[in-house]
């Protein structure tokens, strides 16, 4: 018996040790999936940062585009009157003169 006993031990002995290499495997799997998952959470907040900055240059972009066009608006509108205004002044004397003849 003690030889049966002594086999089984032989036996068990190489399936421990592929246990344990397989335990080894999973804890080296685990510790590459831990470290892969806080590189995601870093590029994830890098991300977050990024766009932060990303929508505060777009909104100071579309600040400044506004008041462009307000004031090109603004600049446009007495053009116009002004333009309007000379141009209806000399209608006006070509029309008097056509009137009295």
């Amino acid at each position: 018996m003690a030889s049966s006993s002594s086999s089984s031990s032989s036996n068990l002995l190489p399936t421990d040790s592929h246990a344990d290499d397989t335990d080894l495997d999973l804890a080296k799997v685990w510790a590459e999936l831990s470290r892969g998952e806080k590189t995601a959470q870093a590029l994830e907040s890098n991300l977050t940062n990024l766009e932060k900055k990303i929508d505060t240059l777009l909104a100071s972009v579309e600040s400044q585009h506004s008041e462009q066009a307000r004031d090109a608006d603004g600049d446009g509108g007495a053009t116009a009157t002004a333009t309007t205004s000379t141009g209806g002044g000399g209608d006006d004397k070509d029309k008097g003169g056509n009137g009295k003849s």
